[in-house]
């Protein structure tokens, strides 16, 4: 088994994931543009190069884990993309979120190339990703798939979304759709709990112990009362609120919720926020009520 592997987005979870490969014997190819990344990256044990066709030249599986549409299709289909050098055969592993459509556009070029693609978007957060238990939503061909599973089990545990890429993304954005909500209901909950005058902590120690809480719910509001991280960054929940929307959009579905939690994000976004932890998105709604 060639235990080679390259990895473009070395982020939140893109770091994590590398340092996963590298535990579990992998030499890992990688690229990323920020000096300090580069150098964490090569501090543990991360082969660094200059561009993602450097990497498909190195690597011939390349998982991207970058933040969003416009640099999926730049990596893969860019003039340094992957597709640039990577030989037919290789396959691309697309772990990013993205718009289902776009996400089609990527598989039809790297088809083109004779490149397999398999969608793999996934839940759990970065710290998941160090113990090998994200939930992987994998969208590909058996034949595609079968050869990537020992791969994809170094970071998760694979759930089938069945034979064609885009319906991992779908499930993803009903997965994000959800999570955005609580999110937005988390800030809310937390405010009204400082204006009757209860100790928010023990409203969320309460709720989180109760019917209405879940993992999400606790690890955000943790970081927003212990002003510590939380599951996802500003930008990232931005992207996929809206991705959500854009969903909705499209079937024509009212979908009153998500559209409202929306506007959180994209207030935070206006406020210059994007690069933030999304804990901070409790800064918005105290700027619209407190004194």
């Amino acid at each position: 088994m060639n235990k080679t592997i390259g990895i473009i987005g070395l982020g939140r979870c893109g770091m994590p994931t590398a340092k996963q490969f590298i535990r579990n014997g992998y030499t890992v190819y990688g690229y990323a543009r920020r000096p300090e990344v580069i150098e964490e990256f090569k501090k543990a044990g991360g082969q660094h190069v200059i561009s993602p066709m450097e990497v498909a030249t190195h690597a011939p599986t390349v998982i991207v884990m970058v933040l969003d549409d416009a640099q999926v299709i730049d990596v893969i289909s860019g003039e340094k993309g992957i597709l640039q050098t990577a030989s037919s055969g290789a396959t691309v592993i697309c772990m990013s979120t993205i718009n289902r459509d776009n996400l089609l556009a990527m598989h039809s070029a790297c088809q083109a190339k004779g490149v397999n693609l398999i969608d793999s978007p996934f839940t759990g957060g970065p710290a998941r990703v160090e113990k090998g238990t994200l939930t992987l939503i994998v969208a590909a061909p058996q034949d595609i798939l079968d050869p990537m599973r020992t791969v994809l089990e170094v970071v998760g545990q694979i759930t089938y979304a069945g034979p064609e890429p885009g319906m991992g993304q779908a499930i993803k954005h009903c997965n994000q759709l959800l999570v955005t909500t609580i999110h937005a209901a988390t800030i809310e909950l937390i405010m009204l709990a400082r204006k009757t005058g209860v100790d928010p902590k023990l409203v969320c120690d309460v709720v989180g112990s109760g019917i209405g809480g879940n993992d999400y719910f606790r690890l955000l509001s943790k970081g927003i009362l212990e002003n510590t991280t939380s599951p996802g960054g500003m930008g990232q929940l931005w992207k996929d609120v809206n991705i959500a929307v854009t969903s909705a959009r499209t079937h024509n579905l009212p979908l009153l919720v998500v559209t409202s939690a929306a506007q959180y994000f994209n207030m935070a976004i206006s406020q210059g926020m994007g690069d933030q932890d999304s804990a901070k998105l409790m800064e918005v709604l105290e700027g619209m009520t407190e004194k």
